[in-house]
């Protein structure tokens, strides 16, 4: 029985879709006891006895590789149900499956693309969900990639459009010299959904990603049908280090190199009210997506200008953020979590006031990435909301 699972994979060569390999490499398939190395190189595909570095593991049982090889489960359903486990980088992971031609029997099916979007620059996109339903694009946080949003993907695509991205500087994304502020971020969205011909959309955004999000809503509200802000990063009234913030340049970060691997998951588990109810695979898979990334100095440099950025930006004023949110009109959702070491929850209760008609959350068991934490309940928030403000827009 479990022979004829590993059994499949001697048929992936000839199920090969070299127009959609977006990269090279090798990827180490565990089913059960049996080991094998599938080899992607221009020249085609080989399975191979395991064998030297590979680009990520990926380890299930028989019964779900054969429900994925029929169409009937995608590895991003099975990693979330967590009968699939990914080690290394979950991004080169994600590569793997869309190289291979399988059936339409149900299961999520996607894409990875870079769009290009001019100025020798590209975006890194996954894509699902039905090619009519109405578009959604989600961004993640500082730090972060486009990964962060696969826990609600299945759920999410099953109505839209989905559109999850790599901003600019992150991931495997272009990463360009600029400010790294938010209204820069719009310029590049903006600049990204012309390349994919959408003229409005759902925004969503966790952390850094939800103040882009509502920065696109203020800049350009005709683009954008309702924004969701998970925990979003805000502008600060309290900042007793502007001075030296405004000193230090962002290029400083770039001869930042190595970061330890134990300071890495100490960080990422503090984003969590409860980091031991998370998978332990999936935040090792996290913590090498991290390091990768960070040994490139032009994304040391894009995180810490970014955060800089967020810093720096001033609360009240004229142009202040909370000054020019009180005149956005897009709707808008916000979920806080009470346990969130970064961003406080205490935000919630400013938002309400500045935007009186935005539906404002606040999960007392939650921490700063609803998404991963809480899915269900972060997927059925947003299918409410979105529901409902396409409903009033089709009463209107």
């Amino acid at each position: 029985m479990g022979d004829s699972a590993v059994g499949l994979l001697d048929e992936l060569p000839g199920r090969w879709l070299p127009d959609r390999a977006r990269t090279e490499g090798r990827w180490r398939i565990r089913l059960g006891r049996a080991t094998r190395d599938v080899v992607v190189a221009k020249g085609g595909v080989t399975i191979e006895r395991p064998n030297g570095k590979v680009e990520a593991e990926i380890e299930t049982d028989h019964d779900t590789w054969r429900e994925m090889d029929a169409g009937r489960l995608s590895g991003i359903e099975a990693f979330v149900d967590r009968r699939l486990k990914v080690r290394g980088s979950i991004e080169r992971a994600l590569h793997f499956e869309p190289m291979f031609d399988r059936p339409d029997n149900g299961g999520l099916r996607y894409s990875i693309d870079d769009v290009p979007i001019g100025n020798r620059s590209s975006i890194s996109t996954l894509i699902a969900g039905p090619e009519d339903g109405e578009p959604l694009l989600l961004m993640h946080g500082l730090g972060a990639t486009k990964a962060s949003w696969l826990t609600v993907l299945p759920q999410l695509a099953a109505r839209y459009r989905v559109m999850v991205i790599d901003l600019p500087g992150f991931g495997r994304s272009s990463k360009p010299i600029g400010r790294y502020d938010a209204a820069w971020f719009c310029g590049y969205v903006c600049r990204f959904l012309d390349s994919m011909g959408v003229e409005r959309c759902h925004v969503a955004g966790n952390s850094m990603g939800g103040k882009i999000a509502l920065e696109l809503a203020m800049l350009d509200p005709e683009r954008v049908m309702d924004v969701t802000c998970l925990c979003p990063a805000s502008a600060f009234s309290d900042r007793p280090m502007l001075r030296l913030v405004q000193l230090l340049r962002p290029e400083l970060g770039v001869a930042l190199g190595f970061v330890p691997r134990s300071r890495v998951r100490k960080t990422i588990e503090s984003l969590f009210s409860n980091a031991g109810s998370l998978d332990g695979v999936w935040i090792e898979a996290a913590i090498d997506d991290f390091q990768r990334v960070w040994r490139n100095p032009k994304a040391r440099g894009a995180f810490f200008a970014a955060a800089r950025a967020i810093y720096l930006e001033d609360p009240h004023g004229e142009a202040g953020f909370f000054t020019r949110l009180e005149l956005m009109e897009v709707p808008s959702m916000f979920v806080y979590g009470e346990q969130d070491a970064i961003i406080t929850y205490h935000f919630g209760r400013k938002i309400q006031k500045v935007l009186p008609e935005a539906k404002v959350h606040v999960w007392a068991d939650c921490g700063h990435v609803p998404q991963i934490e809480h899915p269900d309940r972060t997927a059925k928030a947003m299918l409410d909301f979105m529901s409902q403000t396409t409903g009033k827009r089709a009463a209107s």
